[in-house]
């Protein structure tokens, strides 16, 4: 059941949305397929992302669950609600993480779309900081999906920057791995770092991780510094995971932001949202695959 929570000042009260050529509608699928999204460093347009990629894939006739991990509660402002009032209503992740509520008791639906966020706030730190002093603290996640597995298509965990339990909970249960990485200054040995950490876990607690191609954010395309990052991240990472295609800085992302929309459905006819739109179907091409190999296995 969806809860309200009123949208912040600055949100649009409605939106004309502008409709790109999308993706054609996907059948339903035979399994919740879990993505995480990641970086051991902020400012990457990680949560934007999440959010867009989140978009892609109802506006492809998938549900969708945004799961924010990150106390900063981006996800959350991002789709328009007012994180002050989620802190103050105790109806957030902290709260599932700590057994106080359940998670589908905490849901907020974004209009009246297939794109639902469980919403955070900067009392995940204090629950996470719990979880670390408990047994079985990694598996704690887990445990509260049960509740809402079957309901989406696609849960999209939106993990903050760093590499603390409730990180390590979402990649032990995803079944891919998203990486933005913006095209800055030692961009591409930082990646590395995180793929040697990501092999950790998979070796630890989940052999099945796909890392799907390493996604570039705010790309300035006429910068020398950012196309000598580029050429480096794919120098140095390319042979490990693949590189795609560059999104670029553009101003649509944080007006979208601001007005609590995802780019892709407030500007889909925009130049700057058409990699997150190719992403998109890179992720369906995947699941589809999954999905028909499961098929043949059963």
């Amino acid at each position: 059941m969806a809860r309200t929570v009123k949208k912040t000042s600055n949100t649009t009260e409605t939106l004309v949305e502008d409709r790109g050529a999308g993706e054609p509608v996907t059948p339903p699928l035979k399994r919740t397929f879990r993505l995480a999204v990641t970086n051991l460093k902020g400012g990457v347009a990680k949560t934007t992302t999440a959010v867009n990629v989140a978009w892609g894939l109802v506006d492809a006739g998938l549900s969708c669950l945004i799961v924010d991990l990150d106390m900063q509660a981006n996800a959350t402002s991002d789709l328009g609600f007012d994180i002050t009032e989620v802190r103050e209503n105790g109806l957030n992740m902290a709260s599932v993480l700590r057994n106080q509520c359940e998670i589908d008791g905490i849901l907020l639906q974004y209009g009246e779309t297939d794109l639902w966020v469980a919403p955070s706030s900067k009392a995940l730190t204090d629950a996470e900081r719990m979880l670390s002093n408990e047994i079985g603290g990694e598996k704690r996640l887990a445990q509260k999906l049960k509740a809402v597995e079957g309901r989406f298509d696609v849960i999209i965990f939106d993990c903050g920057p760093n590499l603390n339990l409730l990180t390590i909970n979402a990649l032990s249960l995803a079944d891919y791995l998203i990486i933005p990485v913006q095209t800055e200054y030692l961009a591409a040995h930082g990646t590395l770092s995180l793929l040697d950490t990501v092999a950790q876990v998979r070796d630890n607690y989940n052999p099945g991780l796909t890392i799907l191609p390493i996604l570039p954010t705010m790309y300035t395309a006429k910068n020398s510094q950012e196309q000598a990052t580029l050429g480096e991240l794919n120098r140095l990472v390319s042979d490990l995971v693949p590189i795609f295609e560059p999104v670029p800085r553009a101003t649509v992302f944080s007006k979208a932001s601001a007005a609590g929309h995802p780019a892709l459905r407030a500007s889909a006819r925009s130049k700057a949202v058409g990699t997150y739109r190719d992403y998109v179907k890179l992720i369906l091409k995947h699941i589809r695959a999954a999905q028909a190999a499961q098929g043949k296995a059963g």
